[in-house]
Order: C-alpha cells, then structure tokens, then sequence
C-alpha cells in the first residue's frame, strides 16, 4: 500500500505541483499522523495548531509549537518535526514570527525561481500566503482542495480500523441512553452519563459532538442536550458523533420513554426499513445520489442529507444527497441517517458502513430500538 504522501505523486504530476503546504488540520493529520485536540480551540500561543511541508520523494515537515511535540509518538513514518518557541514569560511572545523562521528554514532548499505550491484555500492564512509571496516572488499557489477530498474519500486498512473503534464508542452512547432515560432526568444530565461511560471506556477525555433532545425537540431533528426535563411519553433522538484520536465515529437512534403512539410506532419502522434499504443499495458503481433517491422514495423527503461520508471529519465526501453524482467505491465509510418528522416529534436513525467489493460492512453495531 503506498503511503499517503506518495498518493500526492500523481496530483503533482497532473498539476505540476512543486512541493504541497497543508494548514487545514485534517490534511496534517491525514498525511502526518498529527492530530490537534480542537475541544480546547487553537492556543493563542500557535500560530497555526500545525503545518505540513510535502514534497514528493522527500522527507515531509512538520512544523508545531514546542507544546505540542507529545504528539511525535502518534506521527507516520518518515516525518521529520521542526518545533518554534509558542510560550514565554520573560518577553513577548511572537508565535507567527517563529513559525515563519521554521517554515522559511525547511523551505529554502526548495525554491528557485517560480514555484508552484498546492494548498487549500479555504484554511490557508493570509498572513502566510503574503510572507511567502514576499520571500519568494516567483511563488504560485494552486489550490487542490478537491483532489485532497477525492483521496480522503477512499480510507486506508488502518484508518477504518479507526474509524470502527471510535464508531465503538457511539454504540456505548447509544447503549447508554437506552439504559439510563427516564422521565424526570434532564438532557444535559443524560449527557453527561453519556459522557462519562464513554471517556470510561477508553481511558482519556473524547471529543464528542452530538443532538441530544427529547420531546417536540426531535421534531426540530434534536439539537444540544439542555435543561429540559425528559418526561413520560417523550422521544429521545440521540446522534453521537465521537472523534478518537482524529477520526471519528457516527451514530443515531431515537427511543420513547414509557409508552409510544400507534402513529409512532409505524414511523419508527418506516425508518428502520428506510436505512436497511439504504444499507442494501449500497455496493461500488451506484451513484450517492441514487441512494438519497431510494431513501426518500420509501420515507419521504426529509430536510437534511441523507448521509454523508466519514473519517478524519465527521461530515466529508461522499455526501448522500440529491445532487451528488459521485460513484461510490471499497473502503468509502459512509453514514446513512434517514428521518422523519412531524409537528411534535421527530425520529432519525444511522448506521455507519464501509463500502465492501461487492455490497457494505455496517460498522456501528447497536441494533436502534424504540421501545425498551
């Protein structure tokens, strides 16, 4: 299997690319191994959480704050760390300074004349983007922002290795809002039993995204636990979408407390059919969109995605949705999660799968049940 700083080969080929600066931290983490614990938000004494210098047949860069060179054990093979002073007391901190200094110094060797340098726009400073321009004058930025998403799409033996243990972990969360519901607790305090049961399991704090709602909440698709009190006869949708070290898992039940309508009932089994269809439908060749289609033809339309494709973020390519054309092919992980809502509540369900050869493995492992 080649490495993916040697799957770059080809786009710099096509695009005649020089050498590729990635700032958006999935893509370090993606061709480094690093991954920026996000829950805490980027350290006002970085300049960026991380940078990565590639150039095809050479050693990759990568550049971080001195604070961060615990992450050294989680990084690929092959990259070699240059780390700039983040943190001071005795004098100002400059930490786009020192960057720059690291930066310029594992570049230097590479420039000559013009130079054209692959990036993603969308996650590339401007303060960069002008000290390159003035340092070196013959520089060109290309952007690659699709070809990156094509590539990532396509997950490696030992990334979807990843994706299944933190896919484990939302079938904890969901195991444990099916233990622990009850009329009287309130959203935020099943949460945090979520929470805990999860963090448990592992060892270490989990960055955990999640719709967490009861009642005429899920009518709205759920949204972030609150202090509402879960009462009799209330749904709870919940959507747990927890990141282990930089990848991340996904997964939607919706259970009743105490006793459901008749009308309740027959949605949560119109839905249940609706995902193992989509589940069924999916094999190499068939369109995203034509899966969207089949789901919607048996549930109605919902106003949301259909699925969307997951990995090193939570929501990336290939997105289930109406207008996508993209043909699924093996080792895309896609989470499928049809819905259907109505003036008092709502109920979604999701399973996660990877595209086999010839059909799909479901990852996620909890069977969704409404009625305990």
């Amino acid at each position: 299997m080649p490495s993916r700083v040697e799957k770059l080969t080809a786009i710099s080929v096509q695009q005649k690319i020089d050498y590729f600066l990635f700032t958006a931290a999935p893509s370090v983490k993606y061709f480094s191994g690093y991954f920026f614990y996000f829950e805490y938000g980027i350290s006002p004494f970085h300049f960026v959480p991380a940078a990565l210098f590639v150039k095809p047949s050479y050693a990759s860069t990568l550049i971080i704050a001195d604070n961060e060179l615990q992450q050294e054990q989680h990084l690929l093979p092959g990259i070699l760390v240059s780390h700039y002073l983040s943190y001071g007391y005795e004098s100002p901190t400059q930490p786009a300074q020192q960057f720059l200094q690291q930066l310029f110094a594992a570049l230097d060797t590479h420039n000559s004349g013009t130079t054209r340098v692959g990036i993603e726009p969308s996650s590339f400073p401007k303060l960069l983007a002008d000290a390159l321009i003035q340092r070196y004058t013959g520089i060109e930025f290309v952007d690659i922002s699709g070809e990156i998403q094509q590539l990532r799409a396509i997950k490696d033996s030992d990334e979807i290795d990843c994706i299944k243990k933190a896919a484990h972990l939302c079938d904890i969360g969901q195991a444990t809002v099916l233990q622990h519901s009850k009329a009287g607790l309130s959203e935020l305090e099943l949460f945090n039993i979520v929470c805990t049961a999860i963090e448990s399991s592992v060892g270490e704090r989990v960055p955990l995204m999640c719709d967490l709602g009861s009642g005429i909440r899920t009518a709205g698709g759920g949204g972030m636990p609150g202090n509402k009190i879960i009462e009799s006869g209330d749904l709870v949708l919940s959507d747990f979408t927890a990141c282990l070290n930089g990848y991340w898992g996904d997964s939607c039940n919706t259970i009743v407390i105490d006793s459901a309508t008749t009308e309740q009932k027959e949605i949560f089994t119109r839905i249940k059919e609706t995902l193992q269809m989509g589940i069924d439908a999916i094999r190499p060749g068939v369109r995203a969109l034509d899966i969207d289609k089949l789901m919607r033809s048996h549930a109605g339309n919902f106003p949301h995605h259909g699925g969307h494709g997951v990995g090193i973020q939570y929501h990336e390519e290939p997105r289930i949705v109406p207008y996508n054309e993209m043909i699924l092919l093996p080792n895309m992980v896609i989470a499928l999660e049809p819905a259907i809502y109505r003036e008092n509540f709502g109920i979604r369900l999701e399973h996660l799968v990877v595209v086999t050869e010839n059909g799909c493995e479901i990852i996620t492992q909890f069977q969704h049940r409404f009625e305990r």
